[in-house]
């Protein structure tokens, strides 16, 4: 059966027209309210069930996968008309913080300029659904957010049963709106609410709507650096992650059409923008920022961190310099919770697969028959341990029958970590020193040249012991915390492709 015949049709988004700015506009508001609550006045109820007069042709795609952030919010919870009336009076004045707004297709050519005279200070634009619709007024309106003066974002309304949330992520990206660190693009966006096709939770299982938003978020940090903000209402996401409390980290978009944003989801503490209306004196759905607008532009510029688990770690901005880039995108608990695991030794996979994104993953074809007969074509890191063979970083053992092995399971040595570096950074002459700056490094160690070399960079400078001697350790495992600042050190000093 074609699933089209079972979607639900879309409920079509109420056009308002434009307010004037000041008492002017808020006491025109007011009137709007009192003949929207007058008696007898059906299209305005509160109920779940009614629907709003359909938009313009010119501002609706024929698509039927056009749903804008939000859409499917008043079908499912239920507002009191106490909170309608009140969001009706003047939705920017209810809340306090930076007033924005969201629009999609059924905006169509908004007018930013008086938006931005009305008080809008920032914009999240639809730029994609699933992986079948693209919003066809989203460059139009991305760019004319920005040229209006508002800080701007994208967003992606989620269909999770539809492909996995890498699929999605990477469909999302196509729309140019990757989030820079200017000071003027918001974050990526995930809209992810109601089904309005079908079951609420889209079919999946909580464990697996935790694992397919993690899916997207992961893709999203390895593509820009930033995980995403999660658009959701706490009604949904108890229903179908079953209030997971791992995604703190990411910014929480909270739908709540009330004077105040409600009870929030397990995980987050408080909300960083709200949308607390799908009518006002903004076109589309009216939105705030919790803080101040140059808290709003300081959120544009920083990440934010990234990890869960390493609060504390005396290397926690490498690590979190690490996670921006896509070096490392950790691991992600049942909880959706995003950890690093500091303290876990590099294995030699692992450590060609940090080298590779390191240089900015270049362009590299695998050979089709592996180097290494420990390294099977299908490893998930063949790429990454041939490109790090071919450019001689490293060139694993020659076996006694003669046959090349990579050891990739086994833990990276400092002693060795050292001359992975120094081939990374092609080898620069360097002339090591008569007397070795280290008790536990003799000149005749194999690695002697590579580790003073290392030193004199900067990357490392080993430990100083009560004696005030100094020591490299060269035999201790590397952690991931240290393979992280060894990286930052590095690209302080050589640069890579980032």
């Amino acid at each position: 059966m074609n699933a089209s015949i079972l979607r639900a049709p879309r409920r079509p988004k109420l056009v308002r027209p434009r307010i004037r700015k000041g008492i002017a506009g808020y006491v025109a508001l007011l009137m709007a309210g009192i003949v929207l609550a007058a008696p007898g006045a059906g299209a305005a109820s509160a109920a779940p069930t009614t629907t709003s007069p359909s938009p313009s042709p010119s501002a609706t795609s024929s698509t039927s996968n056009d749903h804008a952030m939000g859409s499917t919010v008043r079908s499912h919870e239920t507002a009191t008309p106490t909170r309608m009336s009140a969001q009706a009076v003047a939705p920017a004045s209810v809340a306090s913080g930076v007033p924005g707004m969201d629009v999609s297709s059924h905006q169509g050519n908004v007018d930013w300029p008086t938006a931005a005279a009305n008080g809008a200070k920032f914009a999240y634009v639809k730029a994609s659904e699933g992986t079948g619709y693209a919003n066809p007024y989203f460059a139009s309106q991305y760019a004319g957010s920005a040229n209006a003066g508002l800080l701007h974002g994208a967003y992606h309304f989620a269909l999770p049963d539809a492909s996995s949330g890498a699929d999605q992520a990477n469909y999302f990206l196509q729309s140019g709106a990757a989030w820079t660190p200017d000071g003027k693009t918001l974050p990526a966006l995930l809209d992810i609410e109601y089904n309005p096709y079908g079951s609420t939770c889209y079919g999946l299982s909580q464990g697996d709507m935790v694992n397919w938003i993690s899916d997207f978020a992961t893709t999203i940090l390895s593509k820009t650096g930033r995980l995403p903000a999660i658009y959701t209402t706490t009604d949904w996401w108890t229903t179908c992650t079953g209030n997971a409390a791992g995604f703190g980290n990411h910014p929480l978009h909270i739908s709540y059409f009330s004077t105040d944003a409600g009870p929030l989801p397990a995980g987050w503490p408080d909300y960083t923008l709200w949308q607390n209306s799908d009518t006002g004196v903004f076109p589309g759905d009216q939105d705030v920022f919790n803080g101040t607008l140059t808290q709003l532009t300081d959120f544009a510029t920083n990440p934010g961190p990234i990890f869960s688990d390493i609060s504390g770690d005396p290397f926690t901005s490498e690590i979190n310099w690490l996670g921006s880039r896509g070096i490392s995108t950790g691991w992600t608990a049942s909880d959706g919770s995003r950890n690093f695991n500091p303290l876990t030794a590099v294995a030699r996979d692992a450590m060609a697969a940090f080298m590779y994104r390191l240089m900015g993953s270049p362009a590299f074809t695998p050979p089709a028959t592996s180097p290494f007969t420990d390294v099977a074509t299908n490893n998930p890191f063949y790429k990454q341990i041939t490109w790090l063979a071919i450019n001689g970083i490293s060139t694993g053992w020659t076996e006694s029958d003669g046959s090349k092995t990579y050891r990739p399971y086994l833990s990276v040595n400092r002693d060795a970590m050292a001359a992975f570096m120094y081939r990374l950074a092609g080898s620069p002459a360097f002339t090591a020193p008569a007397t070795s700056p280290f008790t536990d490094v003799a000149t005749d160690n194999p690695f002697y040249k590579q580790i003073t070399w290392l030193a004199n960079s900067g990357i490392s400078t080993g430990w100083t012991e009560s004696d005030g001697s100094k020591t490299y350790r060269p035999y201790l495992a590397v952690n991931r915390d240290a393979m992280a600042a060894f990286m930052y050190r590095y690209n302080t000093n050589f640069g890579t492709m980032h």
